[in-house]
């Protein structure tokens, strides 16, 4: 595969001399308005000649030949124009406005602007329309209406998703990005920032969605997709925007956005929000007592409220150094409370703090980048712990202050246990920052129908958790990664578009990585057929190589050395050290308009996975240290010793699968019956080999394929399904009217456990039987509150404009208030309702 690619190389860079070419001119211009369109896609049809329209939407293109020459004219939003010219004449050419039938300009799949329907990957947007018509304040509601991602809810502010499979609650095989800047975590988990992201959603462009590995231009952070939110432009959208929102759960959220242009040189944007709100209410089993601290038994969590409360805000100042180049410095943070998940139990996050400042260069050809990134997480808590802790400290036989246990184990009054449960070990402690820098340059050959991209990149992490997460008490982690990459696309007869990328990453702890990628783009009528490989690599996270938490989990980055159950104490074990996953995929897909009424989205992929990465999975045995540094933290299940012989131990940690194939097809339809009313619908199935009962998929070594070891941890199959009314009332009025459903699964993430069988009890996976004691060897989970999805959902949402300033919108998700179990140690979500007043101010004219 390295020599046919380095061969398409080689071939794509060969210019061969052309004669001189009739260059044809023209403007580009709104069918209703008049108004130039910058940014237009101007293509010779059948050659792949191609150019865009400047800020007067105006353009020149050279063709070979003379005589009749077909124009192909696409813009963002705007149906596409084909006009047959005379070679070296000026042209005009009207652009008619129809959104939401492929029409929409992408950049994320290519780092470049080019047509959804053109981009080489599986792609899909989220369009500031699409957030406009609803009135929650959760920018991520809306990925549960897109085929291939796997949409979960965790409560009434807690959403996330996953792709193609394998999800567990430290979950980052999605890259998050904001404007083209990584807006992952900093620190150890390197997690998406989710709910805790700095954005509005008045704020937001599009979210561009795009599945697949792209390491070849995003790195070994982008193996398994990307999910790229671009903000608004502050010239190009101004005025200021107020938005109050309530609804059911207590619901409150206020935010505002303003954005001015002062002059020809200066132009800035300020946004915020304040959103509080009570979470659903759910205690999950926690197990105490035992020993001195009276009997063992299942006690709910310990939550002292349910309420949640988001506030971000972010500032922009642009400055135009030229008509076609910019400086931007950004400034954002947010300070989050709320209840999350985690691969023990949840969390009680309490003032985490994400901010970054970046500051970058954008012009045609060149593009620059620096931002630095910083993660604190405040006061935040593990709630198994804090419960445990509590209850055996208040609940203790030990009453005697003079007796010499008292100290350690003896019963304490309220306030005491509290201040004992909420210590360092149970609580977070973490001041982590990443920084990142990045240099791009592109240009177009216009002669030699080729585009090219090259760009540079830099990371460097430096976790601090003070032990309270890592095991980095004494000694600090630093990650640092660098890379290179390039991505050639040439334009053939017929056409044909061919893109080849690779990308070269050095990574400090697993060395170089290699990533290539290559599409065949083919133009039909109303779309295009693709056909594409790429290779990733999903370096694990911190977290997966250092983890030390609640004394369960911990890295596996360089072996974990633990003592097994059914040996003596001075028998010990280690585990195979983390590697990186190596994924190669090919995907077949269709995107196009059939009859001017029918979109079609389809592709089928295949990936074959070496190293695969596990989720969080059990070992049965005594943990006593990460590599060579010791744990000294205390082990929650340490185990008891009969006759020199161990027994009832346990911990969590993350292997690499032998190999690992999967292979899924996603679907999306969009019918338009008019300008009007549309029907949308999206499928997506998806399958994988390491469900089969393979010695191969024996990820924790103790030589038995257990059921955790080979799930999916994803619906096979789930669909929506949305019919849309725009422009009702005289063109005031919208509805959408929303069915999904998503097919009952079993999920497996570190301790906690769903599945159809052992639903109601303290989950327990089976693990063959050991070979030093010949006892069935049975891993203890959280409670098993049953098997996910399952389910059907309602939605609705509406919105009425007031007038030419006001606009109200309303929502239910879960009309008929279903049971809707979306993740372990979760809720299920009931029925919410929620009604925004948004009011948009347009600046006042000078």
């Amino acid at each position: 595969m390295k020599k046919l690619f380095v061969i398409i190389l080689l071939a794509l860079v060969q210019v061969t001399a052309m004669a001189q070419g009739t260059k044809t001119t023209g403007r580009v211009t709104d069918a209703a308005t008049g108004m130039p369109l910058e940014g237009a896609s101007v293509t010779i049809k059948s050659t792949g000649m191609g150019t865009s329209t400047d800020v007067n939407g105006q353009f020149s293109i050279l063709s070979a030949k003379t005589g009749k020459i077909t124009l192909r004219v696409s813009y963002v939003g705007y149906a596409d124009v084909e006009k047959v010219v005379e070679a070296g004449s000026a042209v005009n050419i009207t652009l008619k406005e129809e959104q939401g039938r492929g029409n929409d300009v992408v950049v994320s799949a290519s780092k470049r602007p080019e047509k959804i329907t053109r981009a080489p990957a599986t792609i899909s947007v989220i369009s500031a329309k699409d957030l406009e018509q609803t009135s929650s304040f959760n920018i991520g509601e809306l990925a549960s209406k897109i085929q291939g991602v796997e949409f979960i809810r965790t409560g009434v502010n807690g959403v996330g998703f996953n792709a193609r499979g394998f999800n567990n609650a430290f979950n980052a095989k999605i890259l998050q990005m904001t404007d083209g800047r990584n807006s992952m975590m900093a620190g150890g988990s390197g997690l998406p920032s989710g709910i805790m992201n700095t954005v509005i959603k008045e704020d937001v462009e599009r979210l561009e969605i795009v599945l697949g590995p792209n390491s070849a231009l995003y790195g070994p952070n982008a193996h398994n997709g990307i999910a790229n939110t671009i903000t608004k432009d502050p010239r190009k959208y101004q005025g200021t925007t107020l938005v109050i929102g309530a609804g059911n759960r207590d619901v409150f959220s206020g935010r505002f956005r303003t954005a001015s242009k002062i002059n020809n040189k200066w132009a800035y944007k300020i946004t915020g929000e304040y959103t509080t709100g009570r979470d659903f209410e759910f205690n999950d089993s926690i197990y105490a007592g035992g020993s001195v601290y009276g009997p063992a038994l299942a006690i709910p969590e310990r939550i002292p409220n349910y309420n949640f409360k988001h506030i971000r805000g972010a500032a922009d100042v642009y400055y135009a150094v030229n008509a076609k180049s910019d400086i931007i410095v950004s400034y954002g943070g947010s300070n989050n409370n709320f209840l999350s998940v985690n691969n023990t139990g949840r969390n009680q996050i309490k003032d985490w703090k994400f901010s970054y400042l970046q500051v970058k260069y954008v012009s045609p050809r060149f593009f620059a980048q620096a931002y630095e990134t910083w993660t604190n997480v405040g006061n935040s808590y593990g709630i198994p712990g804090y419960t445990r802790d509590y209850w055996n400290r208040t609940h203790s036989t030990i009453t005697d202050p003079n007796n010499p246990l008292f100290a350690a184990v003896g019963q304490l009054y309220p306030d005491q246990a509290e201040a004992f449960a909420t210590r360092l070990g149970n609580r977070f402690k973490e001041t982590s920052k990443r920084f990142n820098a990045e240099a791009q340059y592109n240009n177009n050959f216009e002669k030699a129908g080729l585009s090219l991209v090259v760009g540079m990149s830099y990371q460097k992490d430096k976790p601090n958790t003070y032990g309270t997460s890592l095991i980095d008490a004494n000694q600090l982690v630093e990650v640092t990664q660098y890379g290179g990459a390039i991505q050639l696309e040439k334009t053939l007869p017929a056409d044909f578009k061919l893109v080849a990328a690779a990308r070269l990453d050095h990574h400090s702890l697993f060395k170089n990585m290699f990533s290539p990628k290559l599409a065949l783009v083919k133009g039909v009528p109303g779309g295009s057929v693709r056909l594409t490989y790429g290779k990733a690599f999903a370096a694990p996270i911190i977290l997966f190589q250092r983890a030390s938490v609640f004394g369960l989990v911990f890295g596996n980055g360089d072996g974990v050395t633990y003592v097994p159950n059914g040996a003596p104490l001075t028998t010990t074990a280690n585990t195979v050290p983390l590697q990186p996953e190596q994924i190669n995929t090919w995907e077949l897909g269709y995107k196009g308009t059939v009859g001017k009424k029918l979109y079609i989205d389809i592709n089928g992929y295949y990936s074959n996975s070496k190293n695969f990465l596990s989720p969080a999975i059990t070992v049965g045995g005594r943990a006593l240290s990460v590599g060579s540094i010791p744990i000294t933290t205390p082990l929650l299940l340490p185990g008891t010793v009969t006759n020199g012989v161990l027994g009832g131990a346990a911990f969590s940690t993350y292997f690499n699968y032998g190999e690992v194939a999967s292979y899924g097809v996603d679907l999306g339809l969009n019918y338009y019956f008019n300008d009007n009313v549309s029907w949308a619908f999206k499928y997506s199935w998806f399958g994988s080999d390491i469900t089969k009962n393979n010695i191969k998929n024996d990820a924790n070594r103790d030589g038995y394929v257990s059921l955790e070891e080979r799930s999916l941890n994803a619906p096979a199959n789930r669909f929506s399904t949305t019919l849309s009314f725009q422009n009702m009332a005289k063109g005031k009025m919208f509805m959408n009217i929303s069915m999904r459903w998503v097919e009952s699964y079993d999920l497996y993430s570190g301790n906690q456990i769903g599945t159809k069988v052992g639903a109601g009890s303290r989950g327990v996976v089976y693990g063959g039987v050991n070979p030093l004691n010949n006892l069935p060897r049975n891993y203890i989970k959280n409670f098993n509150w049953g098997a996910l999805g399952g389910f059907t959902t309602f939605d609705i949402s509406a919105g009425y404009k007031l007038n030419s300033q006001l606009s109200i919108g309303v929502g239910i998700s879960n009309l008929f208030n279903v049971k809707q179990l979306e993740f372990v140690g979760s809720p299920s979500i009931g029925r919410l309702f929620s009604v925004e007043l948004k009011a948009h101010i347009p600046n006042s004219k000078k």
